[in-house]
């Protein structure tokens, strides 16, 4: 059997990032989860709009299409995302549901670390989700080893009132007004996160103009006169079942140990029931043991494993 053919792009064009929606928006509604991440899904359209990344966006180095011989449409896309001054990238795959899976992805993957061989060398980062021993394997075939793993967490809504701490007063984020404030407490949160820190305001509005963003489902809580935390919401309606997100949470470390962290993952849980949502959902390092303790305790329960695995080319 012939293997796929390959395109490496760096600045996609609108019709080429048309064709890459259509194949993302197939592949979440054939697994049930969105097929790569909003960072990278982000890095693409910035690049087809011929612009720079935002300060806290990565940056498109090289977007990778696959298509059957002799057929039209798109069977696999990896954007393969990072910084050529510091030597590190990442990438993810996309595979469409009627492709041959396995050759889709040891042709990405190798296309992807040549690519980084091509830019000088460096660390590259695949991200498999819902990974098995199969993408251990496959993994380890082209030299890689697992590094993290992404735990996606799932409860029912509403949550069970035995399970509540004391519940904190929280407002709608407002766009014009809440960015400057916003921002100083999510990069004092995570400060030393690899995706979510050192965010600017282009990054926050870019994240605005998404169709799913809701400013009532960015929840704030004000303390001492500025953003103490916020809880950020995500909904997504075309999953099955439809799922609530818990999509970014975080408290100013000026006011950590008041148990906020809890009580904003509840005020963002009991909003995302509020709309309707029956079931919850969130990710967590599985190496952050206090998180993953809180989380269970207010009746998340594990559903998957995104991995990480790492590697160093050229």
């Amino acid at each position: 059997m012939e293997g796929p053919e390959l395109s490496v792009v760096r600045a996609p064009d609108p019709d080429l990032v048309k064709e890459i929606d259509a194949l993302l928006a197939g592949v979440a509604r054939s697994t049930g989860h969105a097929a790569v991440s909003e960072h990278k899904r982000t890095a693409t359209l910035v690049a087809a709009g011929g612009r720079s990344s935002a300060g806290g966006e990565p940056h498109l180095v090289a977007g990778i299409v696959a298509r059957d011989v002799g057929r039209p449409e798109l069977v696999g896309y990896a954007p393969l995302v990072g910084d050529r001054r510091t030597h590190q990238y990442a990438v993810e795959m996309a595979l469409a549901p009627s492709g041959d899976a396995p050759a889709l992805a040891d042709a990405l993957v190798a296309a992807a670390s040549d690519v980084v061989v091509g830019n000088g060398g460096g660390t590259l980062r695949l991200w498999i989700a819902r990974a098995s021993s199969s993408d251990d394997d496959r993994a380890r075939a082209h030299g890689f080893r697992a590094e993290r793993d992404l735990v996606q967490m799932r409860c029912p809504l509403p949550l069970p009132g035995g399970r509540r701490g004391p519940a904190i007063p929280t407002r709608p984020f407002r766009p014009g007004l809440d960015e400057e404030g916003w921002l100083r407490a999510n990069n004092r949160a995570f400060a030393s996160h690899p995706e979510q820190g050192h965010w600017d305001l282009a990054t926050l509005v870019e994240r605005e103009k998404e169709p799913w963003f809701d400013p009532d489902g960015l929840r704030i809580l004000e303390a001492d006169g500025r953003v103490a935390g916020s809880c950020w919401t995500k909904v997504h309606a075309d999953t099955t079942p439809p799922m609530g997100e818990i999509y970014v949470i975080g408290v100013d470390p000026d006011f950590h140990g008041r148990g906020w962290g809890r009580a904003l993952t509840e005020a963002g849980l009991d909003w995302l029931s509020r709309r309707g949502l029956t079931v919850g959902m969130l990710y967590v390092d599985a190496g952050n043991v206090a998180a993953v303790s809180l989380y269970r305790s207010m009746g998340f329960a594990d559903d998957h494993v995104d991995r990480a695995y790492i590697a160093t080319f050229g």
